[in-house]
């Protein structure tokens, strides 16, 4: 069921995207996939799902006018990321769009007209040009869910069945999520078709990749710990937050000290959030705070922080976070900021990744474990 050499019609393209050795996850799903296997794929945010898809859904595509693959993601970010990555595999004759909910119809419309092979999508505005007969579902042979853990939170539900039924019943479903889903058998109830359930290991993704915290009682002080760390070399973090109001307090403190920050929420529009996501990656910013929500589909390589400067609410919240670090085995550092209650959380979060968080400090431009010297040094 596994393939661990690139495939032979893989490997020219293979070179030209500069990746190393295929991933579990993309040894895994491989056959499955382009045997029409229905899947539900299990693996950590970095390593390389959407590759692991993409390449044997594209294989089973012909150059024909008509839509054969959908794909759904639970942001417009993610939409567009995905869309990006399909399209640099596409052989010449093939073709792919993005429709996401804030862009102008028509215009998707006329590009629906050109015929995609490939539609990628966020489900509010799929299910409308679904229901304006401008997708035929009739056509789509694969339907894919991308983290699908978040597709199908209560609110989206509805929206994804009626797009998943609304397709021949002999198309093929795979499910993608970074984290396990709770009822992963829902499309499943009224059909004697089995899944494939694919679940690779998260020490892939997390081997390089240092867990620390630092002891912050009170949220005031988190500002002011955010630009004193910011002096620490190499330092250029994702940092999470609650939710707006924290951001709007701790971005106006870090600017007022002359850190290098912007933020990225619900409520930012699209063209704002191009830009601070272009600067950051660029590394004309220190940081770049982001809520939950907002930071979906956020694609940053090689990113050498993530800092939850709020603590996740969740194991699974932890992992999608801590995710954007240490991608595809690179190293990365995740920085928690914790009360004493808080660090006890945390070390419950890490029991499910086999590591232990390190307690740190910052001391003369770095962060440290060793207390003792510093005491010493005093």
């Amino acid at each position: 069921m596994t393939t661990k050499e690139v495939p032979e019609i893989w490997a020219e393209q293979w070179k030209a995207h500069n990746y190393e050795e295929m991933t579990e996850i993309q040894q895994l799903l491989y056959t499955p996939i382009k045997e029409g296997q229905d899947v539900i794929a299990v693996s950590p945010t970095g390593t390389g799902k959407t590759v692991a898809y993409s390449l044997p859904a594209i294989e089973k595509l012909e150059v024909k006018p008509h839509t054969q693959w959908l794909i759904l993601a639970p942001s417009h970010e993610l939409v567009m990321q995905i869309a990006d990555v399909v399209r640099s595999w596409l052989p010449a004759g093939l073709k792919v769009i993005g429709i996401i909910g804030s862009a102008n119809i028509k215009r998707q419309i006329d590009n629906l007209k050109k015929k995609p092979q490939v539609i990628v999508g966020s489900p509010g505005r799929v299910l409308e040009l679904i229901k304006q007969k401008k997708i035929k579902m009739h056509e789509v042979k694969m339907i894919t869910l991308d983290e699908c853990d978040q597709l199908l939170i209560r609110e989206n539900v509805p929206t994804v069945l009626e797009i998943v039924n609304s397709a021949m019943r002999d198309r093929q479903l795979v499910m993608a999520s970074a984290t396990k889903l709770e009822d992963p058998m829902m499309f499943y109830r009224n059909s004697e078709i089995e899944p494939v359930m694919i679940e690779a290991k998260a020490e892939e993704s997390n081997a390089n990749v240092n867990h620390l915290y630092m002891d912050v009682e009170q949220p005031r002080d988190k500002a002011i710990l955010l630009r004193r760390i910011s002096n620490v070399e190499g330092m250029h973090a994702l940092v999470f937050v609650k939710d707006k109001i924290r951001m709007d307090i701790i971005l106006e403190k870090l600017q007022y000290d002359g850190v290098a920050a912007a933020g990225i929420h619900g409520e930012v529009d699209k063209e704002k959030r191009k830009k601070y996501l272009a600067a950051f990656k660029k590394a004309e910013l220190t940081y770049l705070v982001v809520t939950d929500v907002a930071a979906r589909g956020l694609d940053i390589p090689d990113l050498p922080f993530v800092i939850h400067c709020d603590v996740a609410m969740d194991a699974k919240q932890y992992t999608h976070r801590s995710g954007r670090t240490g991608r595809m085995g690179k190293e990365g550092t995740v920085l928690s900021f914790a009360n004493e209650r808080e660090a006890r959380t945390l070390r419950q979060y890490l029991k499910e990744l086999n590591k232990d968080p390190i307690k740190v400090r910052y001391y003369e431009g770095v962060l440290t474990d060793d207390f003792e010297t510093k005491a010493k040094r005093k």
